[in-house]
């Protein structure tokens, strides 16, 4: 049998309806549907197995007292309705589940389906609660007219652990009676996929953003931004707060994978058997006080991505073991599980430590040691690379004043000089901590050399100057045999001349040199003139 569907317009009138199905009747018609049309007369939905039917059908109503036109139409109004509903529903990014004042399924979406595992014929028409825990917030909404905002479930369907959050609303007629409760539902993890994306948008570095004007961090970035390209495993080396971390997500930043997750943690940070368990993650009941339904190792959450492993010189040899058949094989196993699961993820490990000194005393193992130092990168400490100092000062300077909402300041020429005569042990990180102690306990618009050494522990060069050098001493002086010297003018000028060459040779700046020296800078320059030094002054 076929299915018609056809529009009728009539003006209305008592006893139209009964004449229009009368119609119907003496012609054998097996109606499916009816919908009125407000002002427009009404859509009638039927069946018959013959052509004959629809064509005397059609004649008998168009004779009928009232009707004024009749068409056939695709759908009924209610079936177009429902289809743009399905529409908007499925082009939403969340699961969306409806139920009525029974709790029976009414509305679902694409999304939710996938999520649950279930094809739309099988959830419409199911009892929510036989699908979701007896105490979900749907359930809850239904009965108290509550409404929920992205509450954590988890449920067991088919031996899968479905984790998600959920939020509902009651639905209420035109007399505020609940008839029934809607949800939006996301799955977790694509909302942890979502909030790694987002926070890499706010903090990762990209190349651009690193200062330097020396030559050693010039060939360095270079190489870092050609081996980005790839999906090899890198090894950053470096002292403490030279800024491995910031490479790393540059790298990340300026390959392939940028839009995928970039995940990092400190294999310090966590003992041995915790941070186990959140770089491989656990199944359900692996150790007291497990989740249910266990949890992603960061492996899983950065796979597509890059996972930085900072001082993995750090981890004990079975978590070495462990690693070392995640970069082999390309797989992981949970914590108290048994089944292997395959990640794709970029390796970044970072260590200050001297690797071959750690293999040497067999701390560290030498199979994983090739593994990781497949393209090695060194950051050279800040005191290799003074000339960056000063593009440094200049923009921690504005970072932290922003930071703590107050006019940007400058250094004095020297206050920079200090800076700049420092060896840095701690690095860029003691750079930025020393100027942000600096930048709270002052209020000057200018940093002098005296809130330096007031307000820092940044050394005074002047207790640096020795006048002895390899247990020598500068001055080399012996009577002569006739007892007859040279003028102590000349002497002391000799004396002058090689102190000064001495302090130059550390301290290449005519201010430093006068501040160790306590004179001032003019005093350097004219003593070079008069003693004819010759040398290539910084400032």
């Amino acid at each position: 049998m076929q299915e018609y569907v056809i529009q009728i317009d009539f003006i209305d009138y008592p006893g139209l309806g009964y004449e229009i199905f009368k119609c119907t009747e003496q012609n054998n018609i097996d109606k499916i549907a009816m919908e009125v049309l407000p002002k427009h007369g009404m859509v009638i939905k039927f069946r018959c197995e013959i052509d004959g039917q629809v064509k005397k059908l059609m004649e008998d109503l168009k004779s009928v007292v009232g009707v004024n036109s009749l068409k056939f139409c695709a759908q009924m109004p209610y079936e177009e309705r429902e289809h743009e509903l399905r529409t908007i529903l499925d082009s939403v990014s969340e699961g969306i589940l409806a139920i009525d004042k029974e709790g029976k399924i009414t509305h679902v979406n694409e999304v939710a389906c996938k999520i649950f595992y279930f094809s739309p014929k099988e959830l419409i028409g199911l009892g929510a609660e036989e699908l979701l825990s007896p105490n979900s917030p749907i359930l809850d909404t239904l009965q108290s007219g509550k409404t929920y905002k992205l509450k954590e479930q988890k449920i067991k369907i088919d031996e899968k652990i479905i984790h998600y959050l959920m939020s509902s609303v009651a639905v209420r007629n035109d007399q505020g009676k609940i008839i029934g409760a809607v949800s939006t539902i996301k799955d977790f993890h694509q909302v942890e996929n979502i909030i790694s994306r987002v926070g890499n948008m706010h903090r990762l570095t990209t190349f651009d953003d690193i200062v330097y004007q020396s030559q050693k961090m010039n060939q360095l970035i270079a190489s870092a931004r050609t081996v980005a390209k790839s999906s090899s495993t890198i090894l950053l080396r470096g002292e403490s707060g030279t800024g491995k971390e910031l490479f790393a997500t540059a790298i990340h930043a300026d390959g392939p994978r940028y839009k995928a997750p970039f995940i990092a943690i400190n294999c310090t940070a966590l003992a041995d058997t915790l941070l186990e368990s959140e770089l491989f993650g656990y199944d359900e009941g692996a150790f007291t006080g497990a989740l249910r339904g266990g949890k992603r190792g960061l492996f899983e959450q950065a796979n597509g991505g890059t996972l930085f492993l900072d001082e993995i010189g750090e981890i004990s040899h079975r978590l070495q073991v462990k690693l070392l058949r995640v970069l082999q094989e390309g797989v992981i196993r949970r914590v108290g599980g048994n089944k292997e699961i395959p990640i794709d993820v970029r390796i970044i490990a970072a260590t200050h430590r001297n690797l071959e000194d750690l293999l040497e005393k067999g701390e560290f193992r030498r199979d994983l040691y090739y593994r990781l130092n497949v393209i090695p990168l060194t950051i050279a400490p800040l005191r290799e690379r003074k000339e960056d100092i000063p593009l440094l000062v200049q923009r921690l300077i504005r970072k932290i004043c922003e930071k703590l909402d107050k006019p940007e300041v400058r250094l004095s020429r020297e206050s920079l000089d200090l800076f700049m005569a420092q060896d840095w042990p701690g690095n860029v990180r003691q750079l930025e901590n020393t100027l942000e102690r600096l930048l709270n306990l002052t209020s000057a618009t200018e940093i002098t050399s005296e809130h330096v050494l007031t307000w820092t522990d940044l050394r005074d060069i002047t207790s640096q100057i020795t006048y002895k050098e390899e247990g020598e001493n500068i001055l080399q002086f012996e009577l002569p045999s006739d007892g007859q010297c040279r003028p102590l003018k000349n002497i002391v000028a000799e004396v002058e001349k090689e102190v000064i060459k001495k302090v130059l040779k550390k301290y290449p700046s005519s201010r430093l040199a006068g501040q160790a020296l306590g004179v001032s800078n003019t005093t350097i320059l004219n003593k070079m003139k008069i003693h004819k030094i010759m040398y290539y002054l910084q400032r």
